[in-house]
């Protein structure tokens, strides 16, 4: 009987860069809970007692609809075998649950994962977080994710970057003096910032694009200028008020 409830009569077929073809399942069947550990292997199911070795094969597993809550817990470790970047796959889920990629939220860069990751996704901002991990990079494609205590080193231009993504972030690090921009937005993005420091060679945010990005007035920037933005993107930090890069004065 259990054979029959769990067997996936459609599966989604996907062409990952690096990986190759993935087979998807169309939806989850029940709540699921992945476990990923530098010395586990990928062939394994992903338990505590045996891990998959990269996150990349626990979103290989995840289905189109996620209609179950479902978890990633990275152990500490330096994962070099992601690059050049971590794809979730489009992943569209239900309102009533969650999706959770955590690591450790007290010291995040014991997770070091030597990559970059590319998101695509569909449903409630709190309902997908990310927690206590250390990336190069995060591009959000579509959809948002709510960041916490995560690190983002940056690949030289951005730190987090992306279109048409709603990304809020708290007690995160962006960038380093290494990169151009701490952040990248492009189209219709937007951004939440709480208690987090960006970081840049140049520019602390660089807006192409009609976005609007806040910034709570404990967030700290370290860049030659604050803000580079077209003139249809929306800036706030604390009780300022940015338009077109340029600080606001009513007259």
């Amino acid at each position: 009987m259990s054979d029959s409830a769990d067997r996936q009569w459609v599966r989604i077929d996907e062409e990952i860069p690096k990986w190759g073809l993935v087979s998807r399942p169309l939806t989850t069947r029940r709540s699921q809970d992945f476990v990923v550990d530098t010395r586990g292997d990928d062939d394994n199911p992903g338990t505590e007692s045996d891990p998959l070795a990269t996150m990349q094969e626990a979103f290989n597993r995840l289905p189109i609809f996620v209609q179950h809550d479902t978890t990633i817990r990275v152990r500490p470790g330096t994962y070099t075998d992601e690059a050049p970047a971590i794809h979730t796959g489009p992943i569209v889920q239900k309102a009533q649950c969650t999706l959770e990629i955590v690591g450790d939220t007290d010291e995040p860069e014991r997770v070091d994962v030597r990559s970059g990751i590319n998101s695509t996704y569909q449903g409630k901002q709190v309902h997908y977080t990310i927690r206590g991990i250390a990336f190069d990079g995060l591009s959000q494609f579509a959809g948002p994710v709510d960041l916490r205590d995560c690190v983002f080193h940056g690949n030289g231009d951005a730190a987090i970057s992306g279109k048409n993504g709603h990304v809020f972030a708290k007690r995160c690090r962006i960038g380093t003096e290494s990169d151009r921009y701490a952040i990248w937005s492009t189209l219709m993005e937007s951004y939440g910032l709480v208690n987090c420091h960006l970081a840049a060679s140049e520019v602390a945010i660089k807006a192409n694009g009609p976005g609007t990005h806040r910034l709570a007035a404990n967030c700290t920037i370290d860049a030659p200028e604050p803000f580079d933005a077209d003139s249809g993107s929306l800036i706030t930090h604390g009780d300022e008020l940015y338009v077109g890069g340029r600080r606001y004065t009513p007259a």
